[in-house]
C-alpha cells in the first residue's frame, strides 16, 4: 500500500511542483530517479582505477609524495558530462551533488582492501574566505558522501588552509605548484597520527593541491596517505 501511494501518488505530485532534472544531462527525470536519467547513468565514464595497482591517478600522485593508493571515480573532459556535474557543485550552489558522487566512490571502492583499511577521511580544505563566498567546501561535500556510505570518520579541522589562493585553471604545471607552495597546515596532528588517511578532492589534474595538502599531513605525522577523487582531468 505504501509503495503504491509512493508511486501512484507521492512522486507524480513532486514531478508536477518541482520538475527535477538530470545533474549531467538537463533532461527532466521523475523525482524517484535520483540524480541522473538512466542514459547518463548507464555512460558515466568510470575509471575502474580503484582496481589496479598501478593507475593514472597513483602514478602522478607518487611524482608527488608517497601515497599507499590513489584513484580517481570518473574521467574528466571538457563539455563532458562530469565537467557539467563538478561545474554545478562547485558554481551553481549545488552540495547534494557531492555527497552523491561521494556515495558513488565509496560504492565503487568498498571491496578494495587498500580502501578498507582506511581509519579516516580529510576532505582538501578550502581558505575560509573562499568559504564563505561560495557557502560550502565541495570537497568535504565529496567526503561527507564517503564517510556516509562507509560509515568512517571524517576530520574537518585536521588540516587547515592558511593562504586564500588563486584559481589553478588557467595555470600550467609550475605555476600550478607555485600558487599552493606553502598554502595548508597540519591543525590537529592527534587526530591522524599512525592512521591511514584518505585525502579527498574533486578533481585530480597536476597533483599540485593534493601534493602540497598531503605534505602538510605526512611532514607533521607518522601516518600512511592515500588520495581519492571524484573525477581525473588529462594535462
Amino acid at each position: 500500500m505504501l509503495q503504491f501511494f509512493k508511486t501512484q501518488v507521492y512522486y507524480p505530485v513532486l514531478d508536477l511542483l518541482f520538475p527535477k532534472y538530470c545533474i549531467a544531462c538537463e533532461t527532466l527525470i521523475s523525482a524517484e530517479a535520483g540524480f541522473l536519467c538512466l542514459s547518463c547513468k548507464h555512460t558515466l565514464p568510470y575509471t575502474d582505477m580503484e582496481k589496479m595497482e598501478e593507475n593514472t591517478a597513483q602514478i602522478r600522485m607518487l611524482t608527488r609524495l608517497p601515497v599507499q593508493f590513489a584513484a580517481s571515480l570518473l574521467y574528466f573532459v571538457d563539455a563532458g558530462m562530469v565537467r557539467a556535474m563538478l561545474h554545478k557543485l562547485k558554481y551553481q550552489n549545488r552540495p547534494e551533488i557531492g555527497s552523491y558522487l561521494g556515495e558513488l566512490m565509496a560504492q565503487k571502492f568498498a571491496s578494495q582492501a587498500w580502501f578498507r583499511s582506511v581509519d579516516a577521511i580529510v576532505p582538501v580544505p578550502l581558505h575560509p574566505a573562499k568559504k564563505v563566498k561560495r557557502g560550502y567546501n565541495q570537497s568535504a561535500c565529496i567526503a561527507e558522501g564517503i564517510a556516509s556510505y562507509s560509515r568512517k570518520p571524517m576530520l574537518l579541522n585536521a588540516v587547515k588552509r592558511i593562504r586564500n589562493t588563486s584559481s589553478q585553471t588557467d595555470k600550467n604545471r609550475k605555476e600550478r605548484m607555485l600558487n599552493v607552495a606553502d598554502a595548508f597546515t597540519l591543525h590537529r596532528a592527534n587526530q591522524i597520527e599512525g592512521k591511514h588517511i584518505l585525502l579527498v578532492d574533486d578533481v585530480l589534474t597536476t597533483g599540485a593541491t593534493l601534493g602540497a595538502c598531503g605534505r602538510s599531513i605526512l611532514t607533521g605525522t607518522n601516518c600512511t596517505l592515500s588520495i581519492a577523487t571524484a573525477a581525473i582531468a588529462y594535462y
